[in-house]
C-alpha cells in the first residue's frame, strides 16, 4: 500500500503542473486579445454611392496620406438617384444628355445597382481606399418614371436584390452581424457614420446599425477605436445648436486634400452629370469646405 500511494503521489504534481500550464496559456491568450489595439485604418460608413465623398473625403484623404488603410463603405443597394440624362447641378459640370433635353430619365433599379456601384469603385480608388459594399435595400426604387415604394405592390412583384431594408436590418442580429464582420476584418482605429436619426431615412438608420454593430464589437473585445459622425439634420436645429448637443469636437482641416475630395465626387456622373463643383469661388477657398466637422459617438482608445 505504501508502494501505491507513493505512485499516487509522484503523478498529482505532474497533472497539476499541467493544468496550471495551460491555465496561464489561456490566460495569456485572453490577455493578448484584450490588449490588442485597433489597426491604422480609417473607415467612411456611407449609405449611397457618393456619401463617403460627400461626408468626409477630404478627411479620408488626409488619414491615408498620413498612412491609415482607407475602407469606402456603401451600405445600401443603391436603386434610386441614378439617371440617364440630366442637366448639371453646377455651371460647371459637364452636360450628360443623349436628346439634350431638359428632363431627368431615371435608371431602373437593377442598371442603378451596377451604374453606381462602378462609380463608388472609380471615386474609391482615387482615394486608393478599399471598396466594400453591403447591399441593404433602399425603401424605394424607379421603375420606369414610376417610383414603386416600399409596401406597394410594384415593391413585391419587382423589388431588386439586396440584404434586409435597411430600416428594418436595425432589428435583425443577423444583419447587425454584417457590419460586426466588418469590424472585424478591418478592426478600424476610426469609423465615421452620418447622423444618427439624421435628415435622410436612410442615412440615419444605417448610422443606428454602425453603431449597435460598434457597441457589439467592443462587447466582443474587437479592437475598434473612435466612432465619429457628421454634424447633420436634427443637430443642426437652433435648439440644438443653443444646448451643445450639435457642437462637434472633432474638427479636421482638410484644404490641402479638396481636389481629391472633388475628383473623387466628380465619379459620379450618374447623379448629377458629374458635380463640376469649385470649391474656390471669386479665387477664395469657400469655409466650408476648408474644415470638416464630426460628433464623438464613441471613443474607445481611452
Amino acid at each position: 500500500m505504501n508502494i501505491i500511494k507513493t505512485k499516487r503521489q509522484d503523478k498529482f504534481p505532474a497533472l497539476s503542473t499541467l493544468v496550471l500550464l495551460i491555465f496561464l496559456f489561456l490566460c495569456s491568450l485572453i490577455t493578448a486579445q484584450e490588449t490588442e489595439n485597433p489597426r491604422k485604418c480609417i473607415m467612411v460608413f456611407g449609405a449611397h454611392a457618393d456619401d463617403v465623398d460627400e461626408i468626409a473625403g477630404g478627411t479620408l484623404a488626409k488619414y491615408m496620406d498620413n498612412g491609415y488603410e482607407g475602407v469606402y463603405v456603401c451600405y445600401t443597394n443603391n436603386t434610386a438617384g441614378c439617371n440617364l440624362e440630366r442637366t448639371p447641378h453646377f455651371d460647371e459640370g459637364p452636360d450628360f444628355t443623349i436628346s439634350a433635353s431638359s428632363y431627368e430619365f431615371p435608371v431602373g433599379g437593377l442598371e442603378s445597382i451596377q451604374i453606381r456601384e462602378e462609380e463608388a469603385r472609380q471615386a474609391a480608388a482615387v482615394f486608393g481606399a478599399i471598396p466594400e459594399f453591403l447591399y441593404f435595400r433602399e425603401t424605394w426604387f424607379w421603375m420606369g418614371r414610376k417610383q414603386c415604394y416600399i409596401g406597394s405592390d410594384e415593391w413585391y412583384q419587382y423589388q431588386p436584390p439586396g440584404r434586409q431594408v435597411v430600416s428594418v436590418a436595425t432589428r435583425s442580429s443577423k444583419d447587425v452581424g454584417v457590419v460586426i464582420d466588418l469590424l472585424r476584418k478591418y478592426k478600424p482605429e476610426i469609423v465615421i457614420m452620418h447622423t444618427l436619426g439624421g435628415e435622410k431615412h436612410d442615412h440615419g438608420n444605417g448610422a443606428y446599425i454602425m453603431y449597435q454593430a460598434f457597441t457589439r464589437a467592443m462587447d466582443q473585445n474587437i479592437p475598434v477605436g473612435k466612432l465619429w459622425m457628421t454634424v447633420n439634420g436634427w443637430l443642426l436645429d437652433k435648439y440644438n445648436q443653443d444646448n451643445c448637443r450639435g457642437i462637434p469636437d472633432v474638427q479636421i482641416e482638410v484644404e490641402q486634400y479638396l481636389d481629391t475630395k472633388y475628383e473623387a465626387l466628380d465619379k459620379h456622373v450618374s447623379q448629377n452629370g458629374g458635380f463640376g463643383r469649385n470649391y474656390v469661388i471669386n479665387n477664395r477657398v469657400q469655409p466650408k469646405e476648408v474644415i470638416e466637422e464630426f460628433i464623438t459617438v464613441i471613443d474607445n482608445t481611452n
